[in-house]
């Protein structure tokens, strides 16, 4: 059986009291959990119709009866509710169901030397059938979802038979205990419906958490882990969960030496999702590509327009024209940039803006016959860069807006002026830095969401180290 949008939205969100500070924490209120059960048993009744019931035997009095090919025709579906339970997760209760039932038939009636035997069809309606099931919620010891069915029941109302083909009056013979034996069928602990329920919950709701990413590997090296900090905390109008929030290095992860920020308070539950996602995440990605030694890059002519790091040039924007010592005491080759951070790219949100601060070293070399390379200047550069951030696709995409960059003289084995030191600002720094860090923004930051789950009417909230995510769902299954 196809997973529900019921479980593929439990399977998303699912706090109790917390002892470390979450990157990532999400509420899924009960709008989503009612929106979600009209989904729900639109595929329960896809899933119920056609469904095969095992055939059933007899006897009442002198007629021994034989039910055949039984399948269920139609499913109504009924009104339906889910509410939250405090420490345990959800119940979830029906009430209104009907069932069309199509079956055949055969009979032999005996008394005495008089023999009789038939066969047919028929159809049975049941109407009236309310179940009950609830939900447990938990974590097992990974940091995955865990969801288990717990005390299905299911009653019928009412049962209504009719036969066609044969005797009326033998039918009135084993009519009612038919009908009782088909509602005890449907209904109970151990009925159709219960049946059905349990392995929706037990089996598709578990395979769809399997699903649910967890952890989540950025560009082969990175390891963005999503698993959760503790068991669920379902409140009257919402349930919250808490994820760890933190990117490692995939090789070796290890928690970074500082702790995520408290998290921006909302009460709001007019949407039916909320994330909110803490520049912690981006933080602990950054300390560790520092740590290994990713936030660092050999610029050369290939990765610049034509010939800007030439030392000779006819035209006036290559840099040995630019820089005149450098043309003087390099001749008719390139230059290459060695760019590396020499801390920590650091996320700040706040009051509406996210600005990445970041500092780092641009040494210079001059490319010299058989491939061998000349130092000759070390600037210190800071960057203080703003971006916008959007989600799409269920990922956060980001676009620099503002990219001011500010350069000293290190150490030098050349005059440079500050015309030099602009045009290396203007004319290669940012030409380089602006479309490497757009093509990052670009790839985007994955949301622990299922595919089949997708966001629409979504607004994103920039406030104190927090980015507020509030969505509608949409279930594509």
């Amino acid at each position: 059986m196809q997973q529900v949008c019921l479980l593929t939205v439990v399977s998303l969100f699912v706090t109790s009291a917390q002892c470390k500070t979450p990157g990532l924490q999400t509420r899924i209120t009960d709008r989503a959990l009612e929106y979600a059960t009209e989904v729900a048993l639109d595929i329960l009744s896809k899933q119920v119709t056609g469904q095969q019931i095992p055939d059933q035997h007899g006897q009442s009095g002198d007629v021994k009866f034989d039910i055949t090919g039984m399948n269920v025709k139609q499913f109504t579906k009924p009104s339906s509710r889910v509410s939250l339970i405090q420490n345990v997760g959800l119940s979830w209760s029906t009430s209104g169901t009907g069932l069309a039932i199509h079956g055949d038939f055969k009979y032999k009636y005996r008394k005495g030397i008089i023999k009789i035997s038939d066969h047919g069809s028929f159809d049975l309606k049941a109407n009236g059938i309310n179940f009950q099931i609830k939900i447990e919620i938990g974590m097992d010891g990974t940091g995955r979802p865990t969801m288990k069915a717990v005390g299905c029941s299911c009653n019928v109302g009412s049962a209504d038979i009719k036969f066609h083909g044969g005797a009326a009056w033998i039918y009135n013979l084993f009519s009612g205990q038919l009908e009782n034996k088909l509602k005890d069928m449907v209904g109970g602990g151990n009925g159709l419906l219960c049946k059905q329920l349990n392995t929706l919950i037990d089996v598709n709701g578990m395979k769809s958490l399997q699903k649910l990413p967890v952890t989540v590997q950025i560009a082969k090296r990175f390891l963005l882990d999503y698993r959760f900090l503790s068991k669920p905390s379902f409140q009257t109008k919402f349930m919250e969960t808490y994820h760890k929030g933190e990117v490692y290095w995939n090789a070796v992860p290890v928690d970074a030496p500082f702790a995520a920020p408290p998290l921006l308070k909302s009460s709001d539950t007019s949407r039916m999702m909320y994330i909110w996602l803490s520049d912690y995440v981006f933080n602990t990605m950054s300390y560790n590509a520092l740590k290994y030694n990713q936030l660092q890059y050999n610029v050369t002519n290939k990765d610049l327009p034509s010939g800007v790091l030439n030392t000779t040039c006819p035209q006036s924007t290559c840099i040995g024209k630019i820089i005149k010592a450098i043309g003087t005491k390099f001749p008719n080759t390139t230059v290459m940039l060695y760019m590396k951070s020499t801390s920590m790219p650091n996320m700040t949100v706040q009051n509406g803006s996210t600005v990445v601060n970041a500092a780092g070293d641009i040494v210079f070399f001059a490319q010299q016959p058989g491939g061998k390379y000349t130092y000759f200047l070390t600037l210190s550069a800071t960057m203080s860069t703003t971006i916008s951030l959007m989600i799409q696709n269920e990922k956060v995409f980001a676009k620099v807006l503002k990219l001011p960059i500010s350069v000293t003289v290190k150490d030098s084995k050349i005059p440079v002026s500050p015309e030099g030191l602009n045009f290396i600002v203007k004319g290669i720094v940012s030409v380089f830095a602006e479309p490497k860090l757009n093509e990052l923004g670009a790839a985007g930051f994955p949301l622990p969401v299922i595919n089949s789950v997708h966001f629409t009417n979504t607004q994103l909230t920039v406030a104190k180290d927090t980015l507020l995510i509030a969505t509608d769902l949409k279930y594509s299954g």
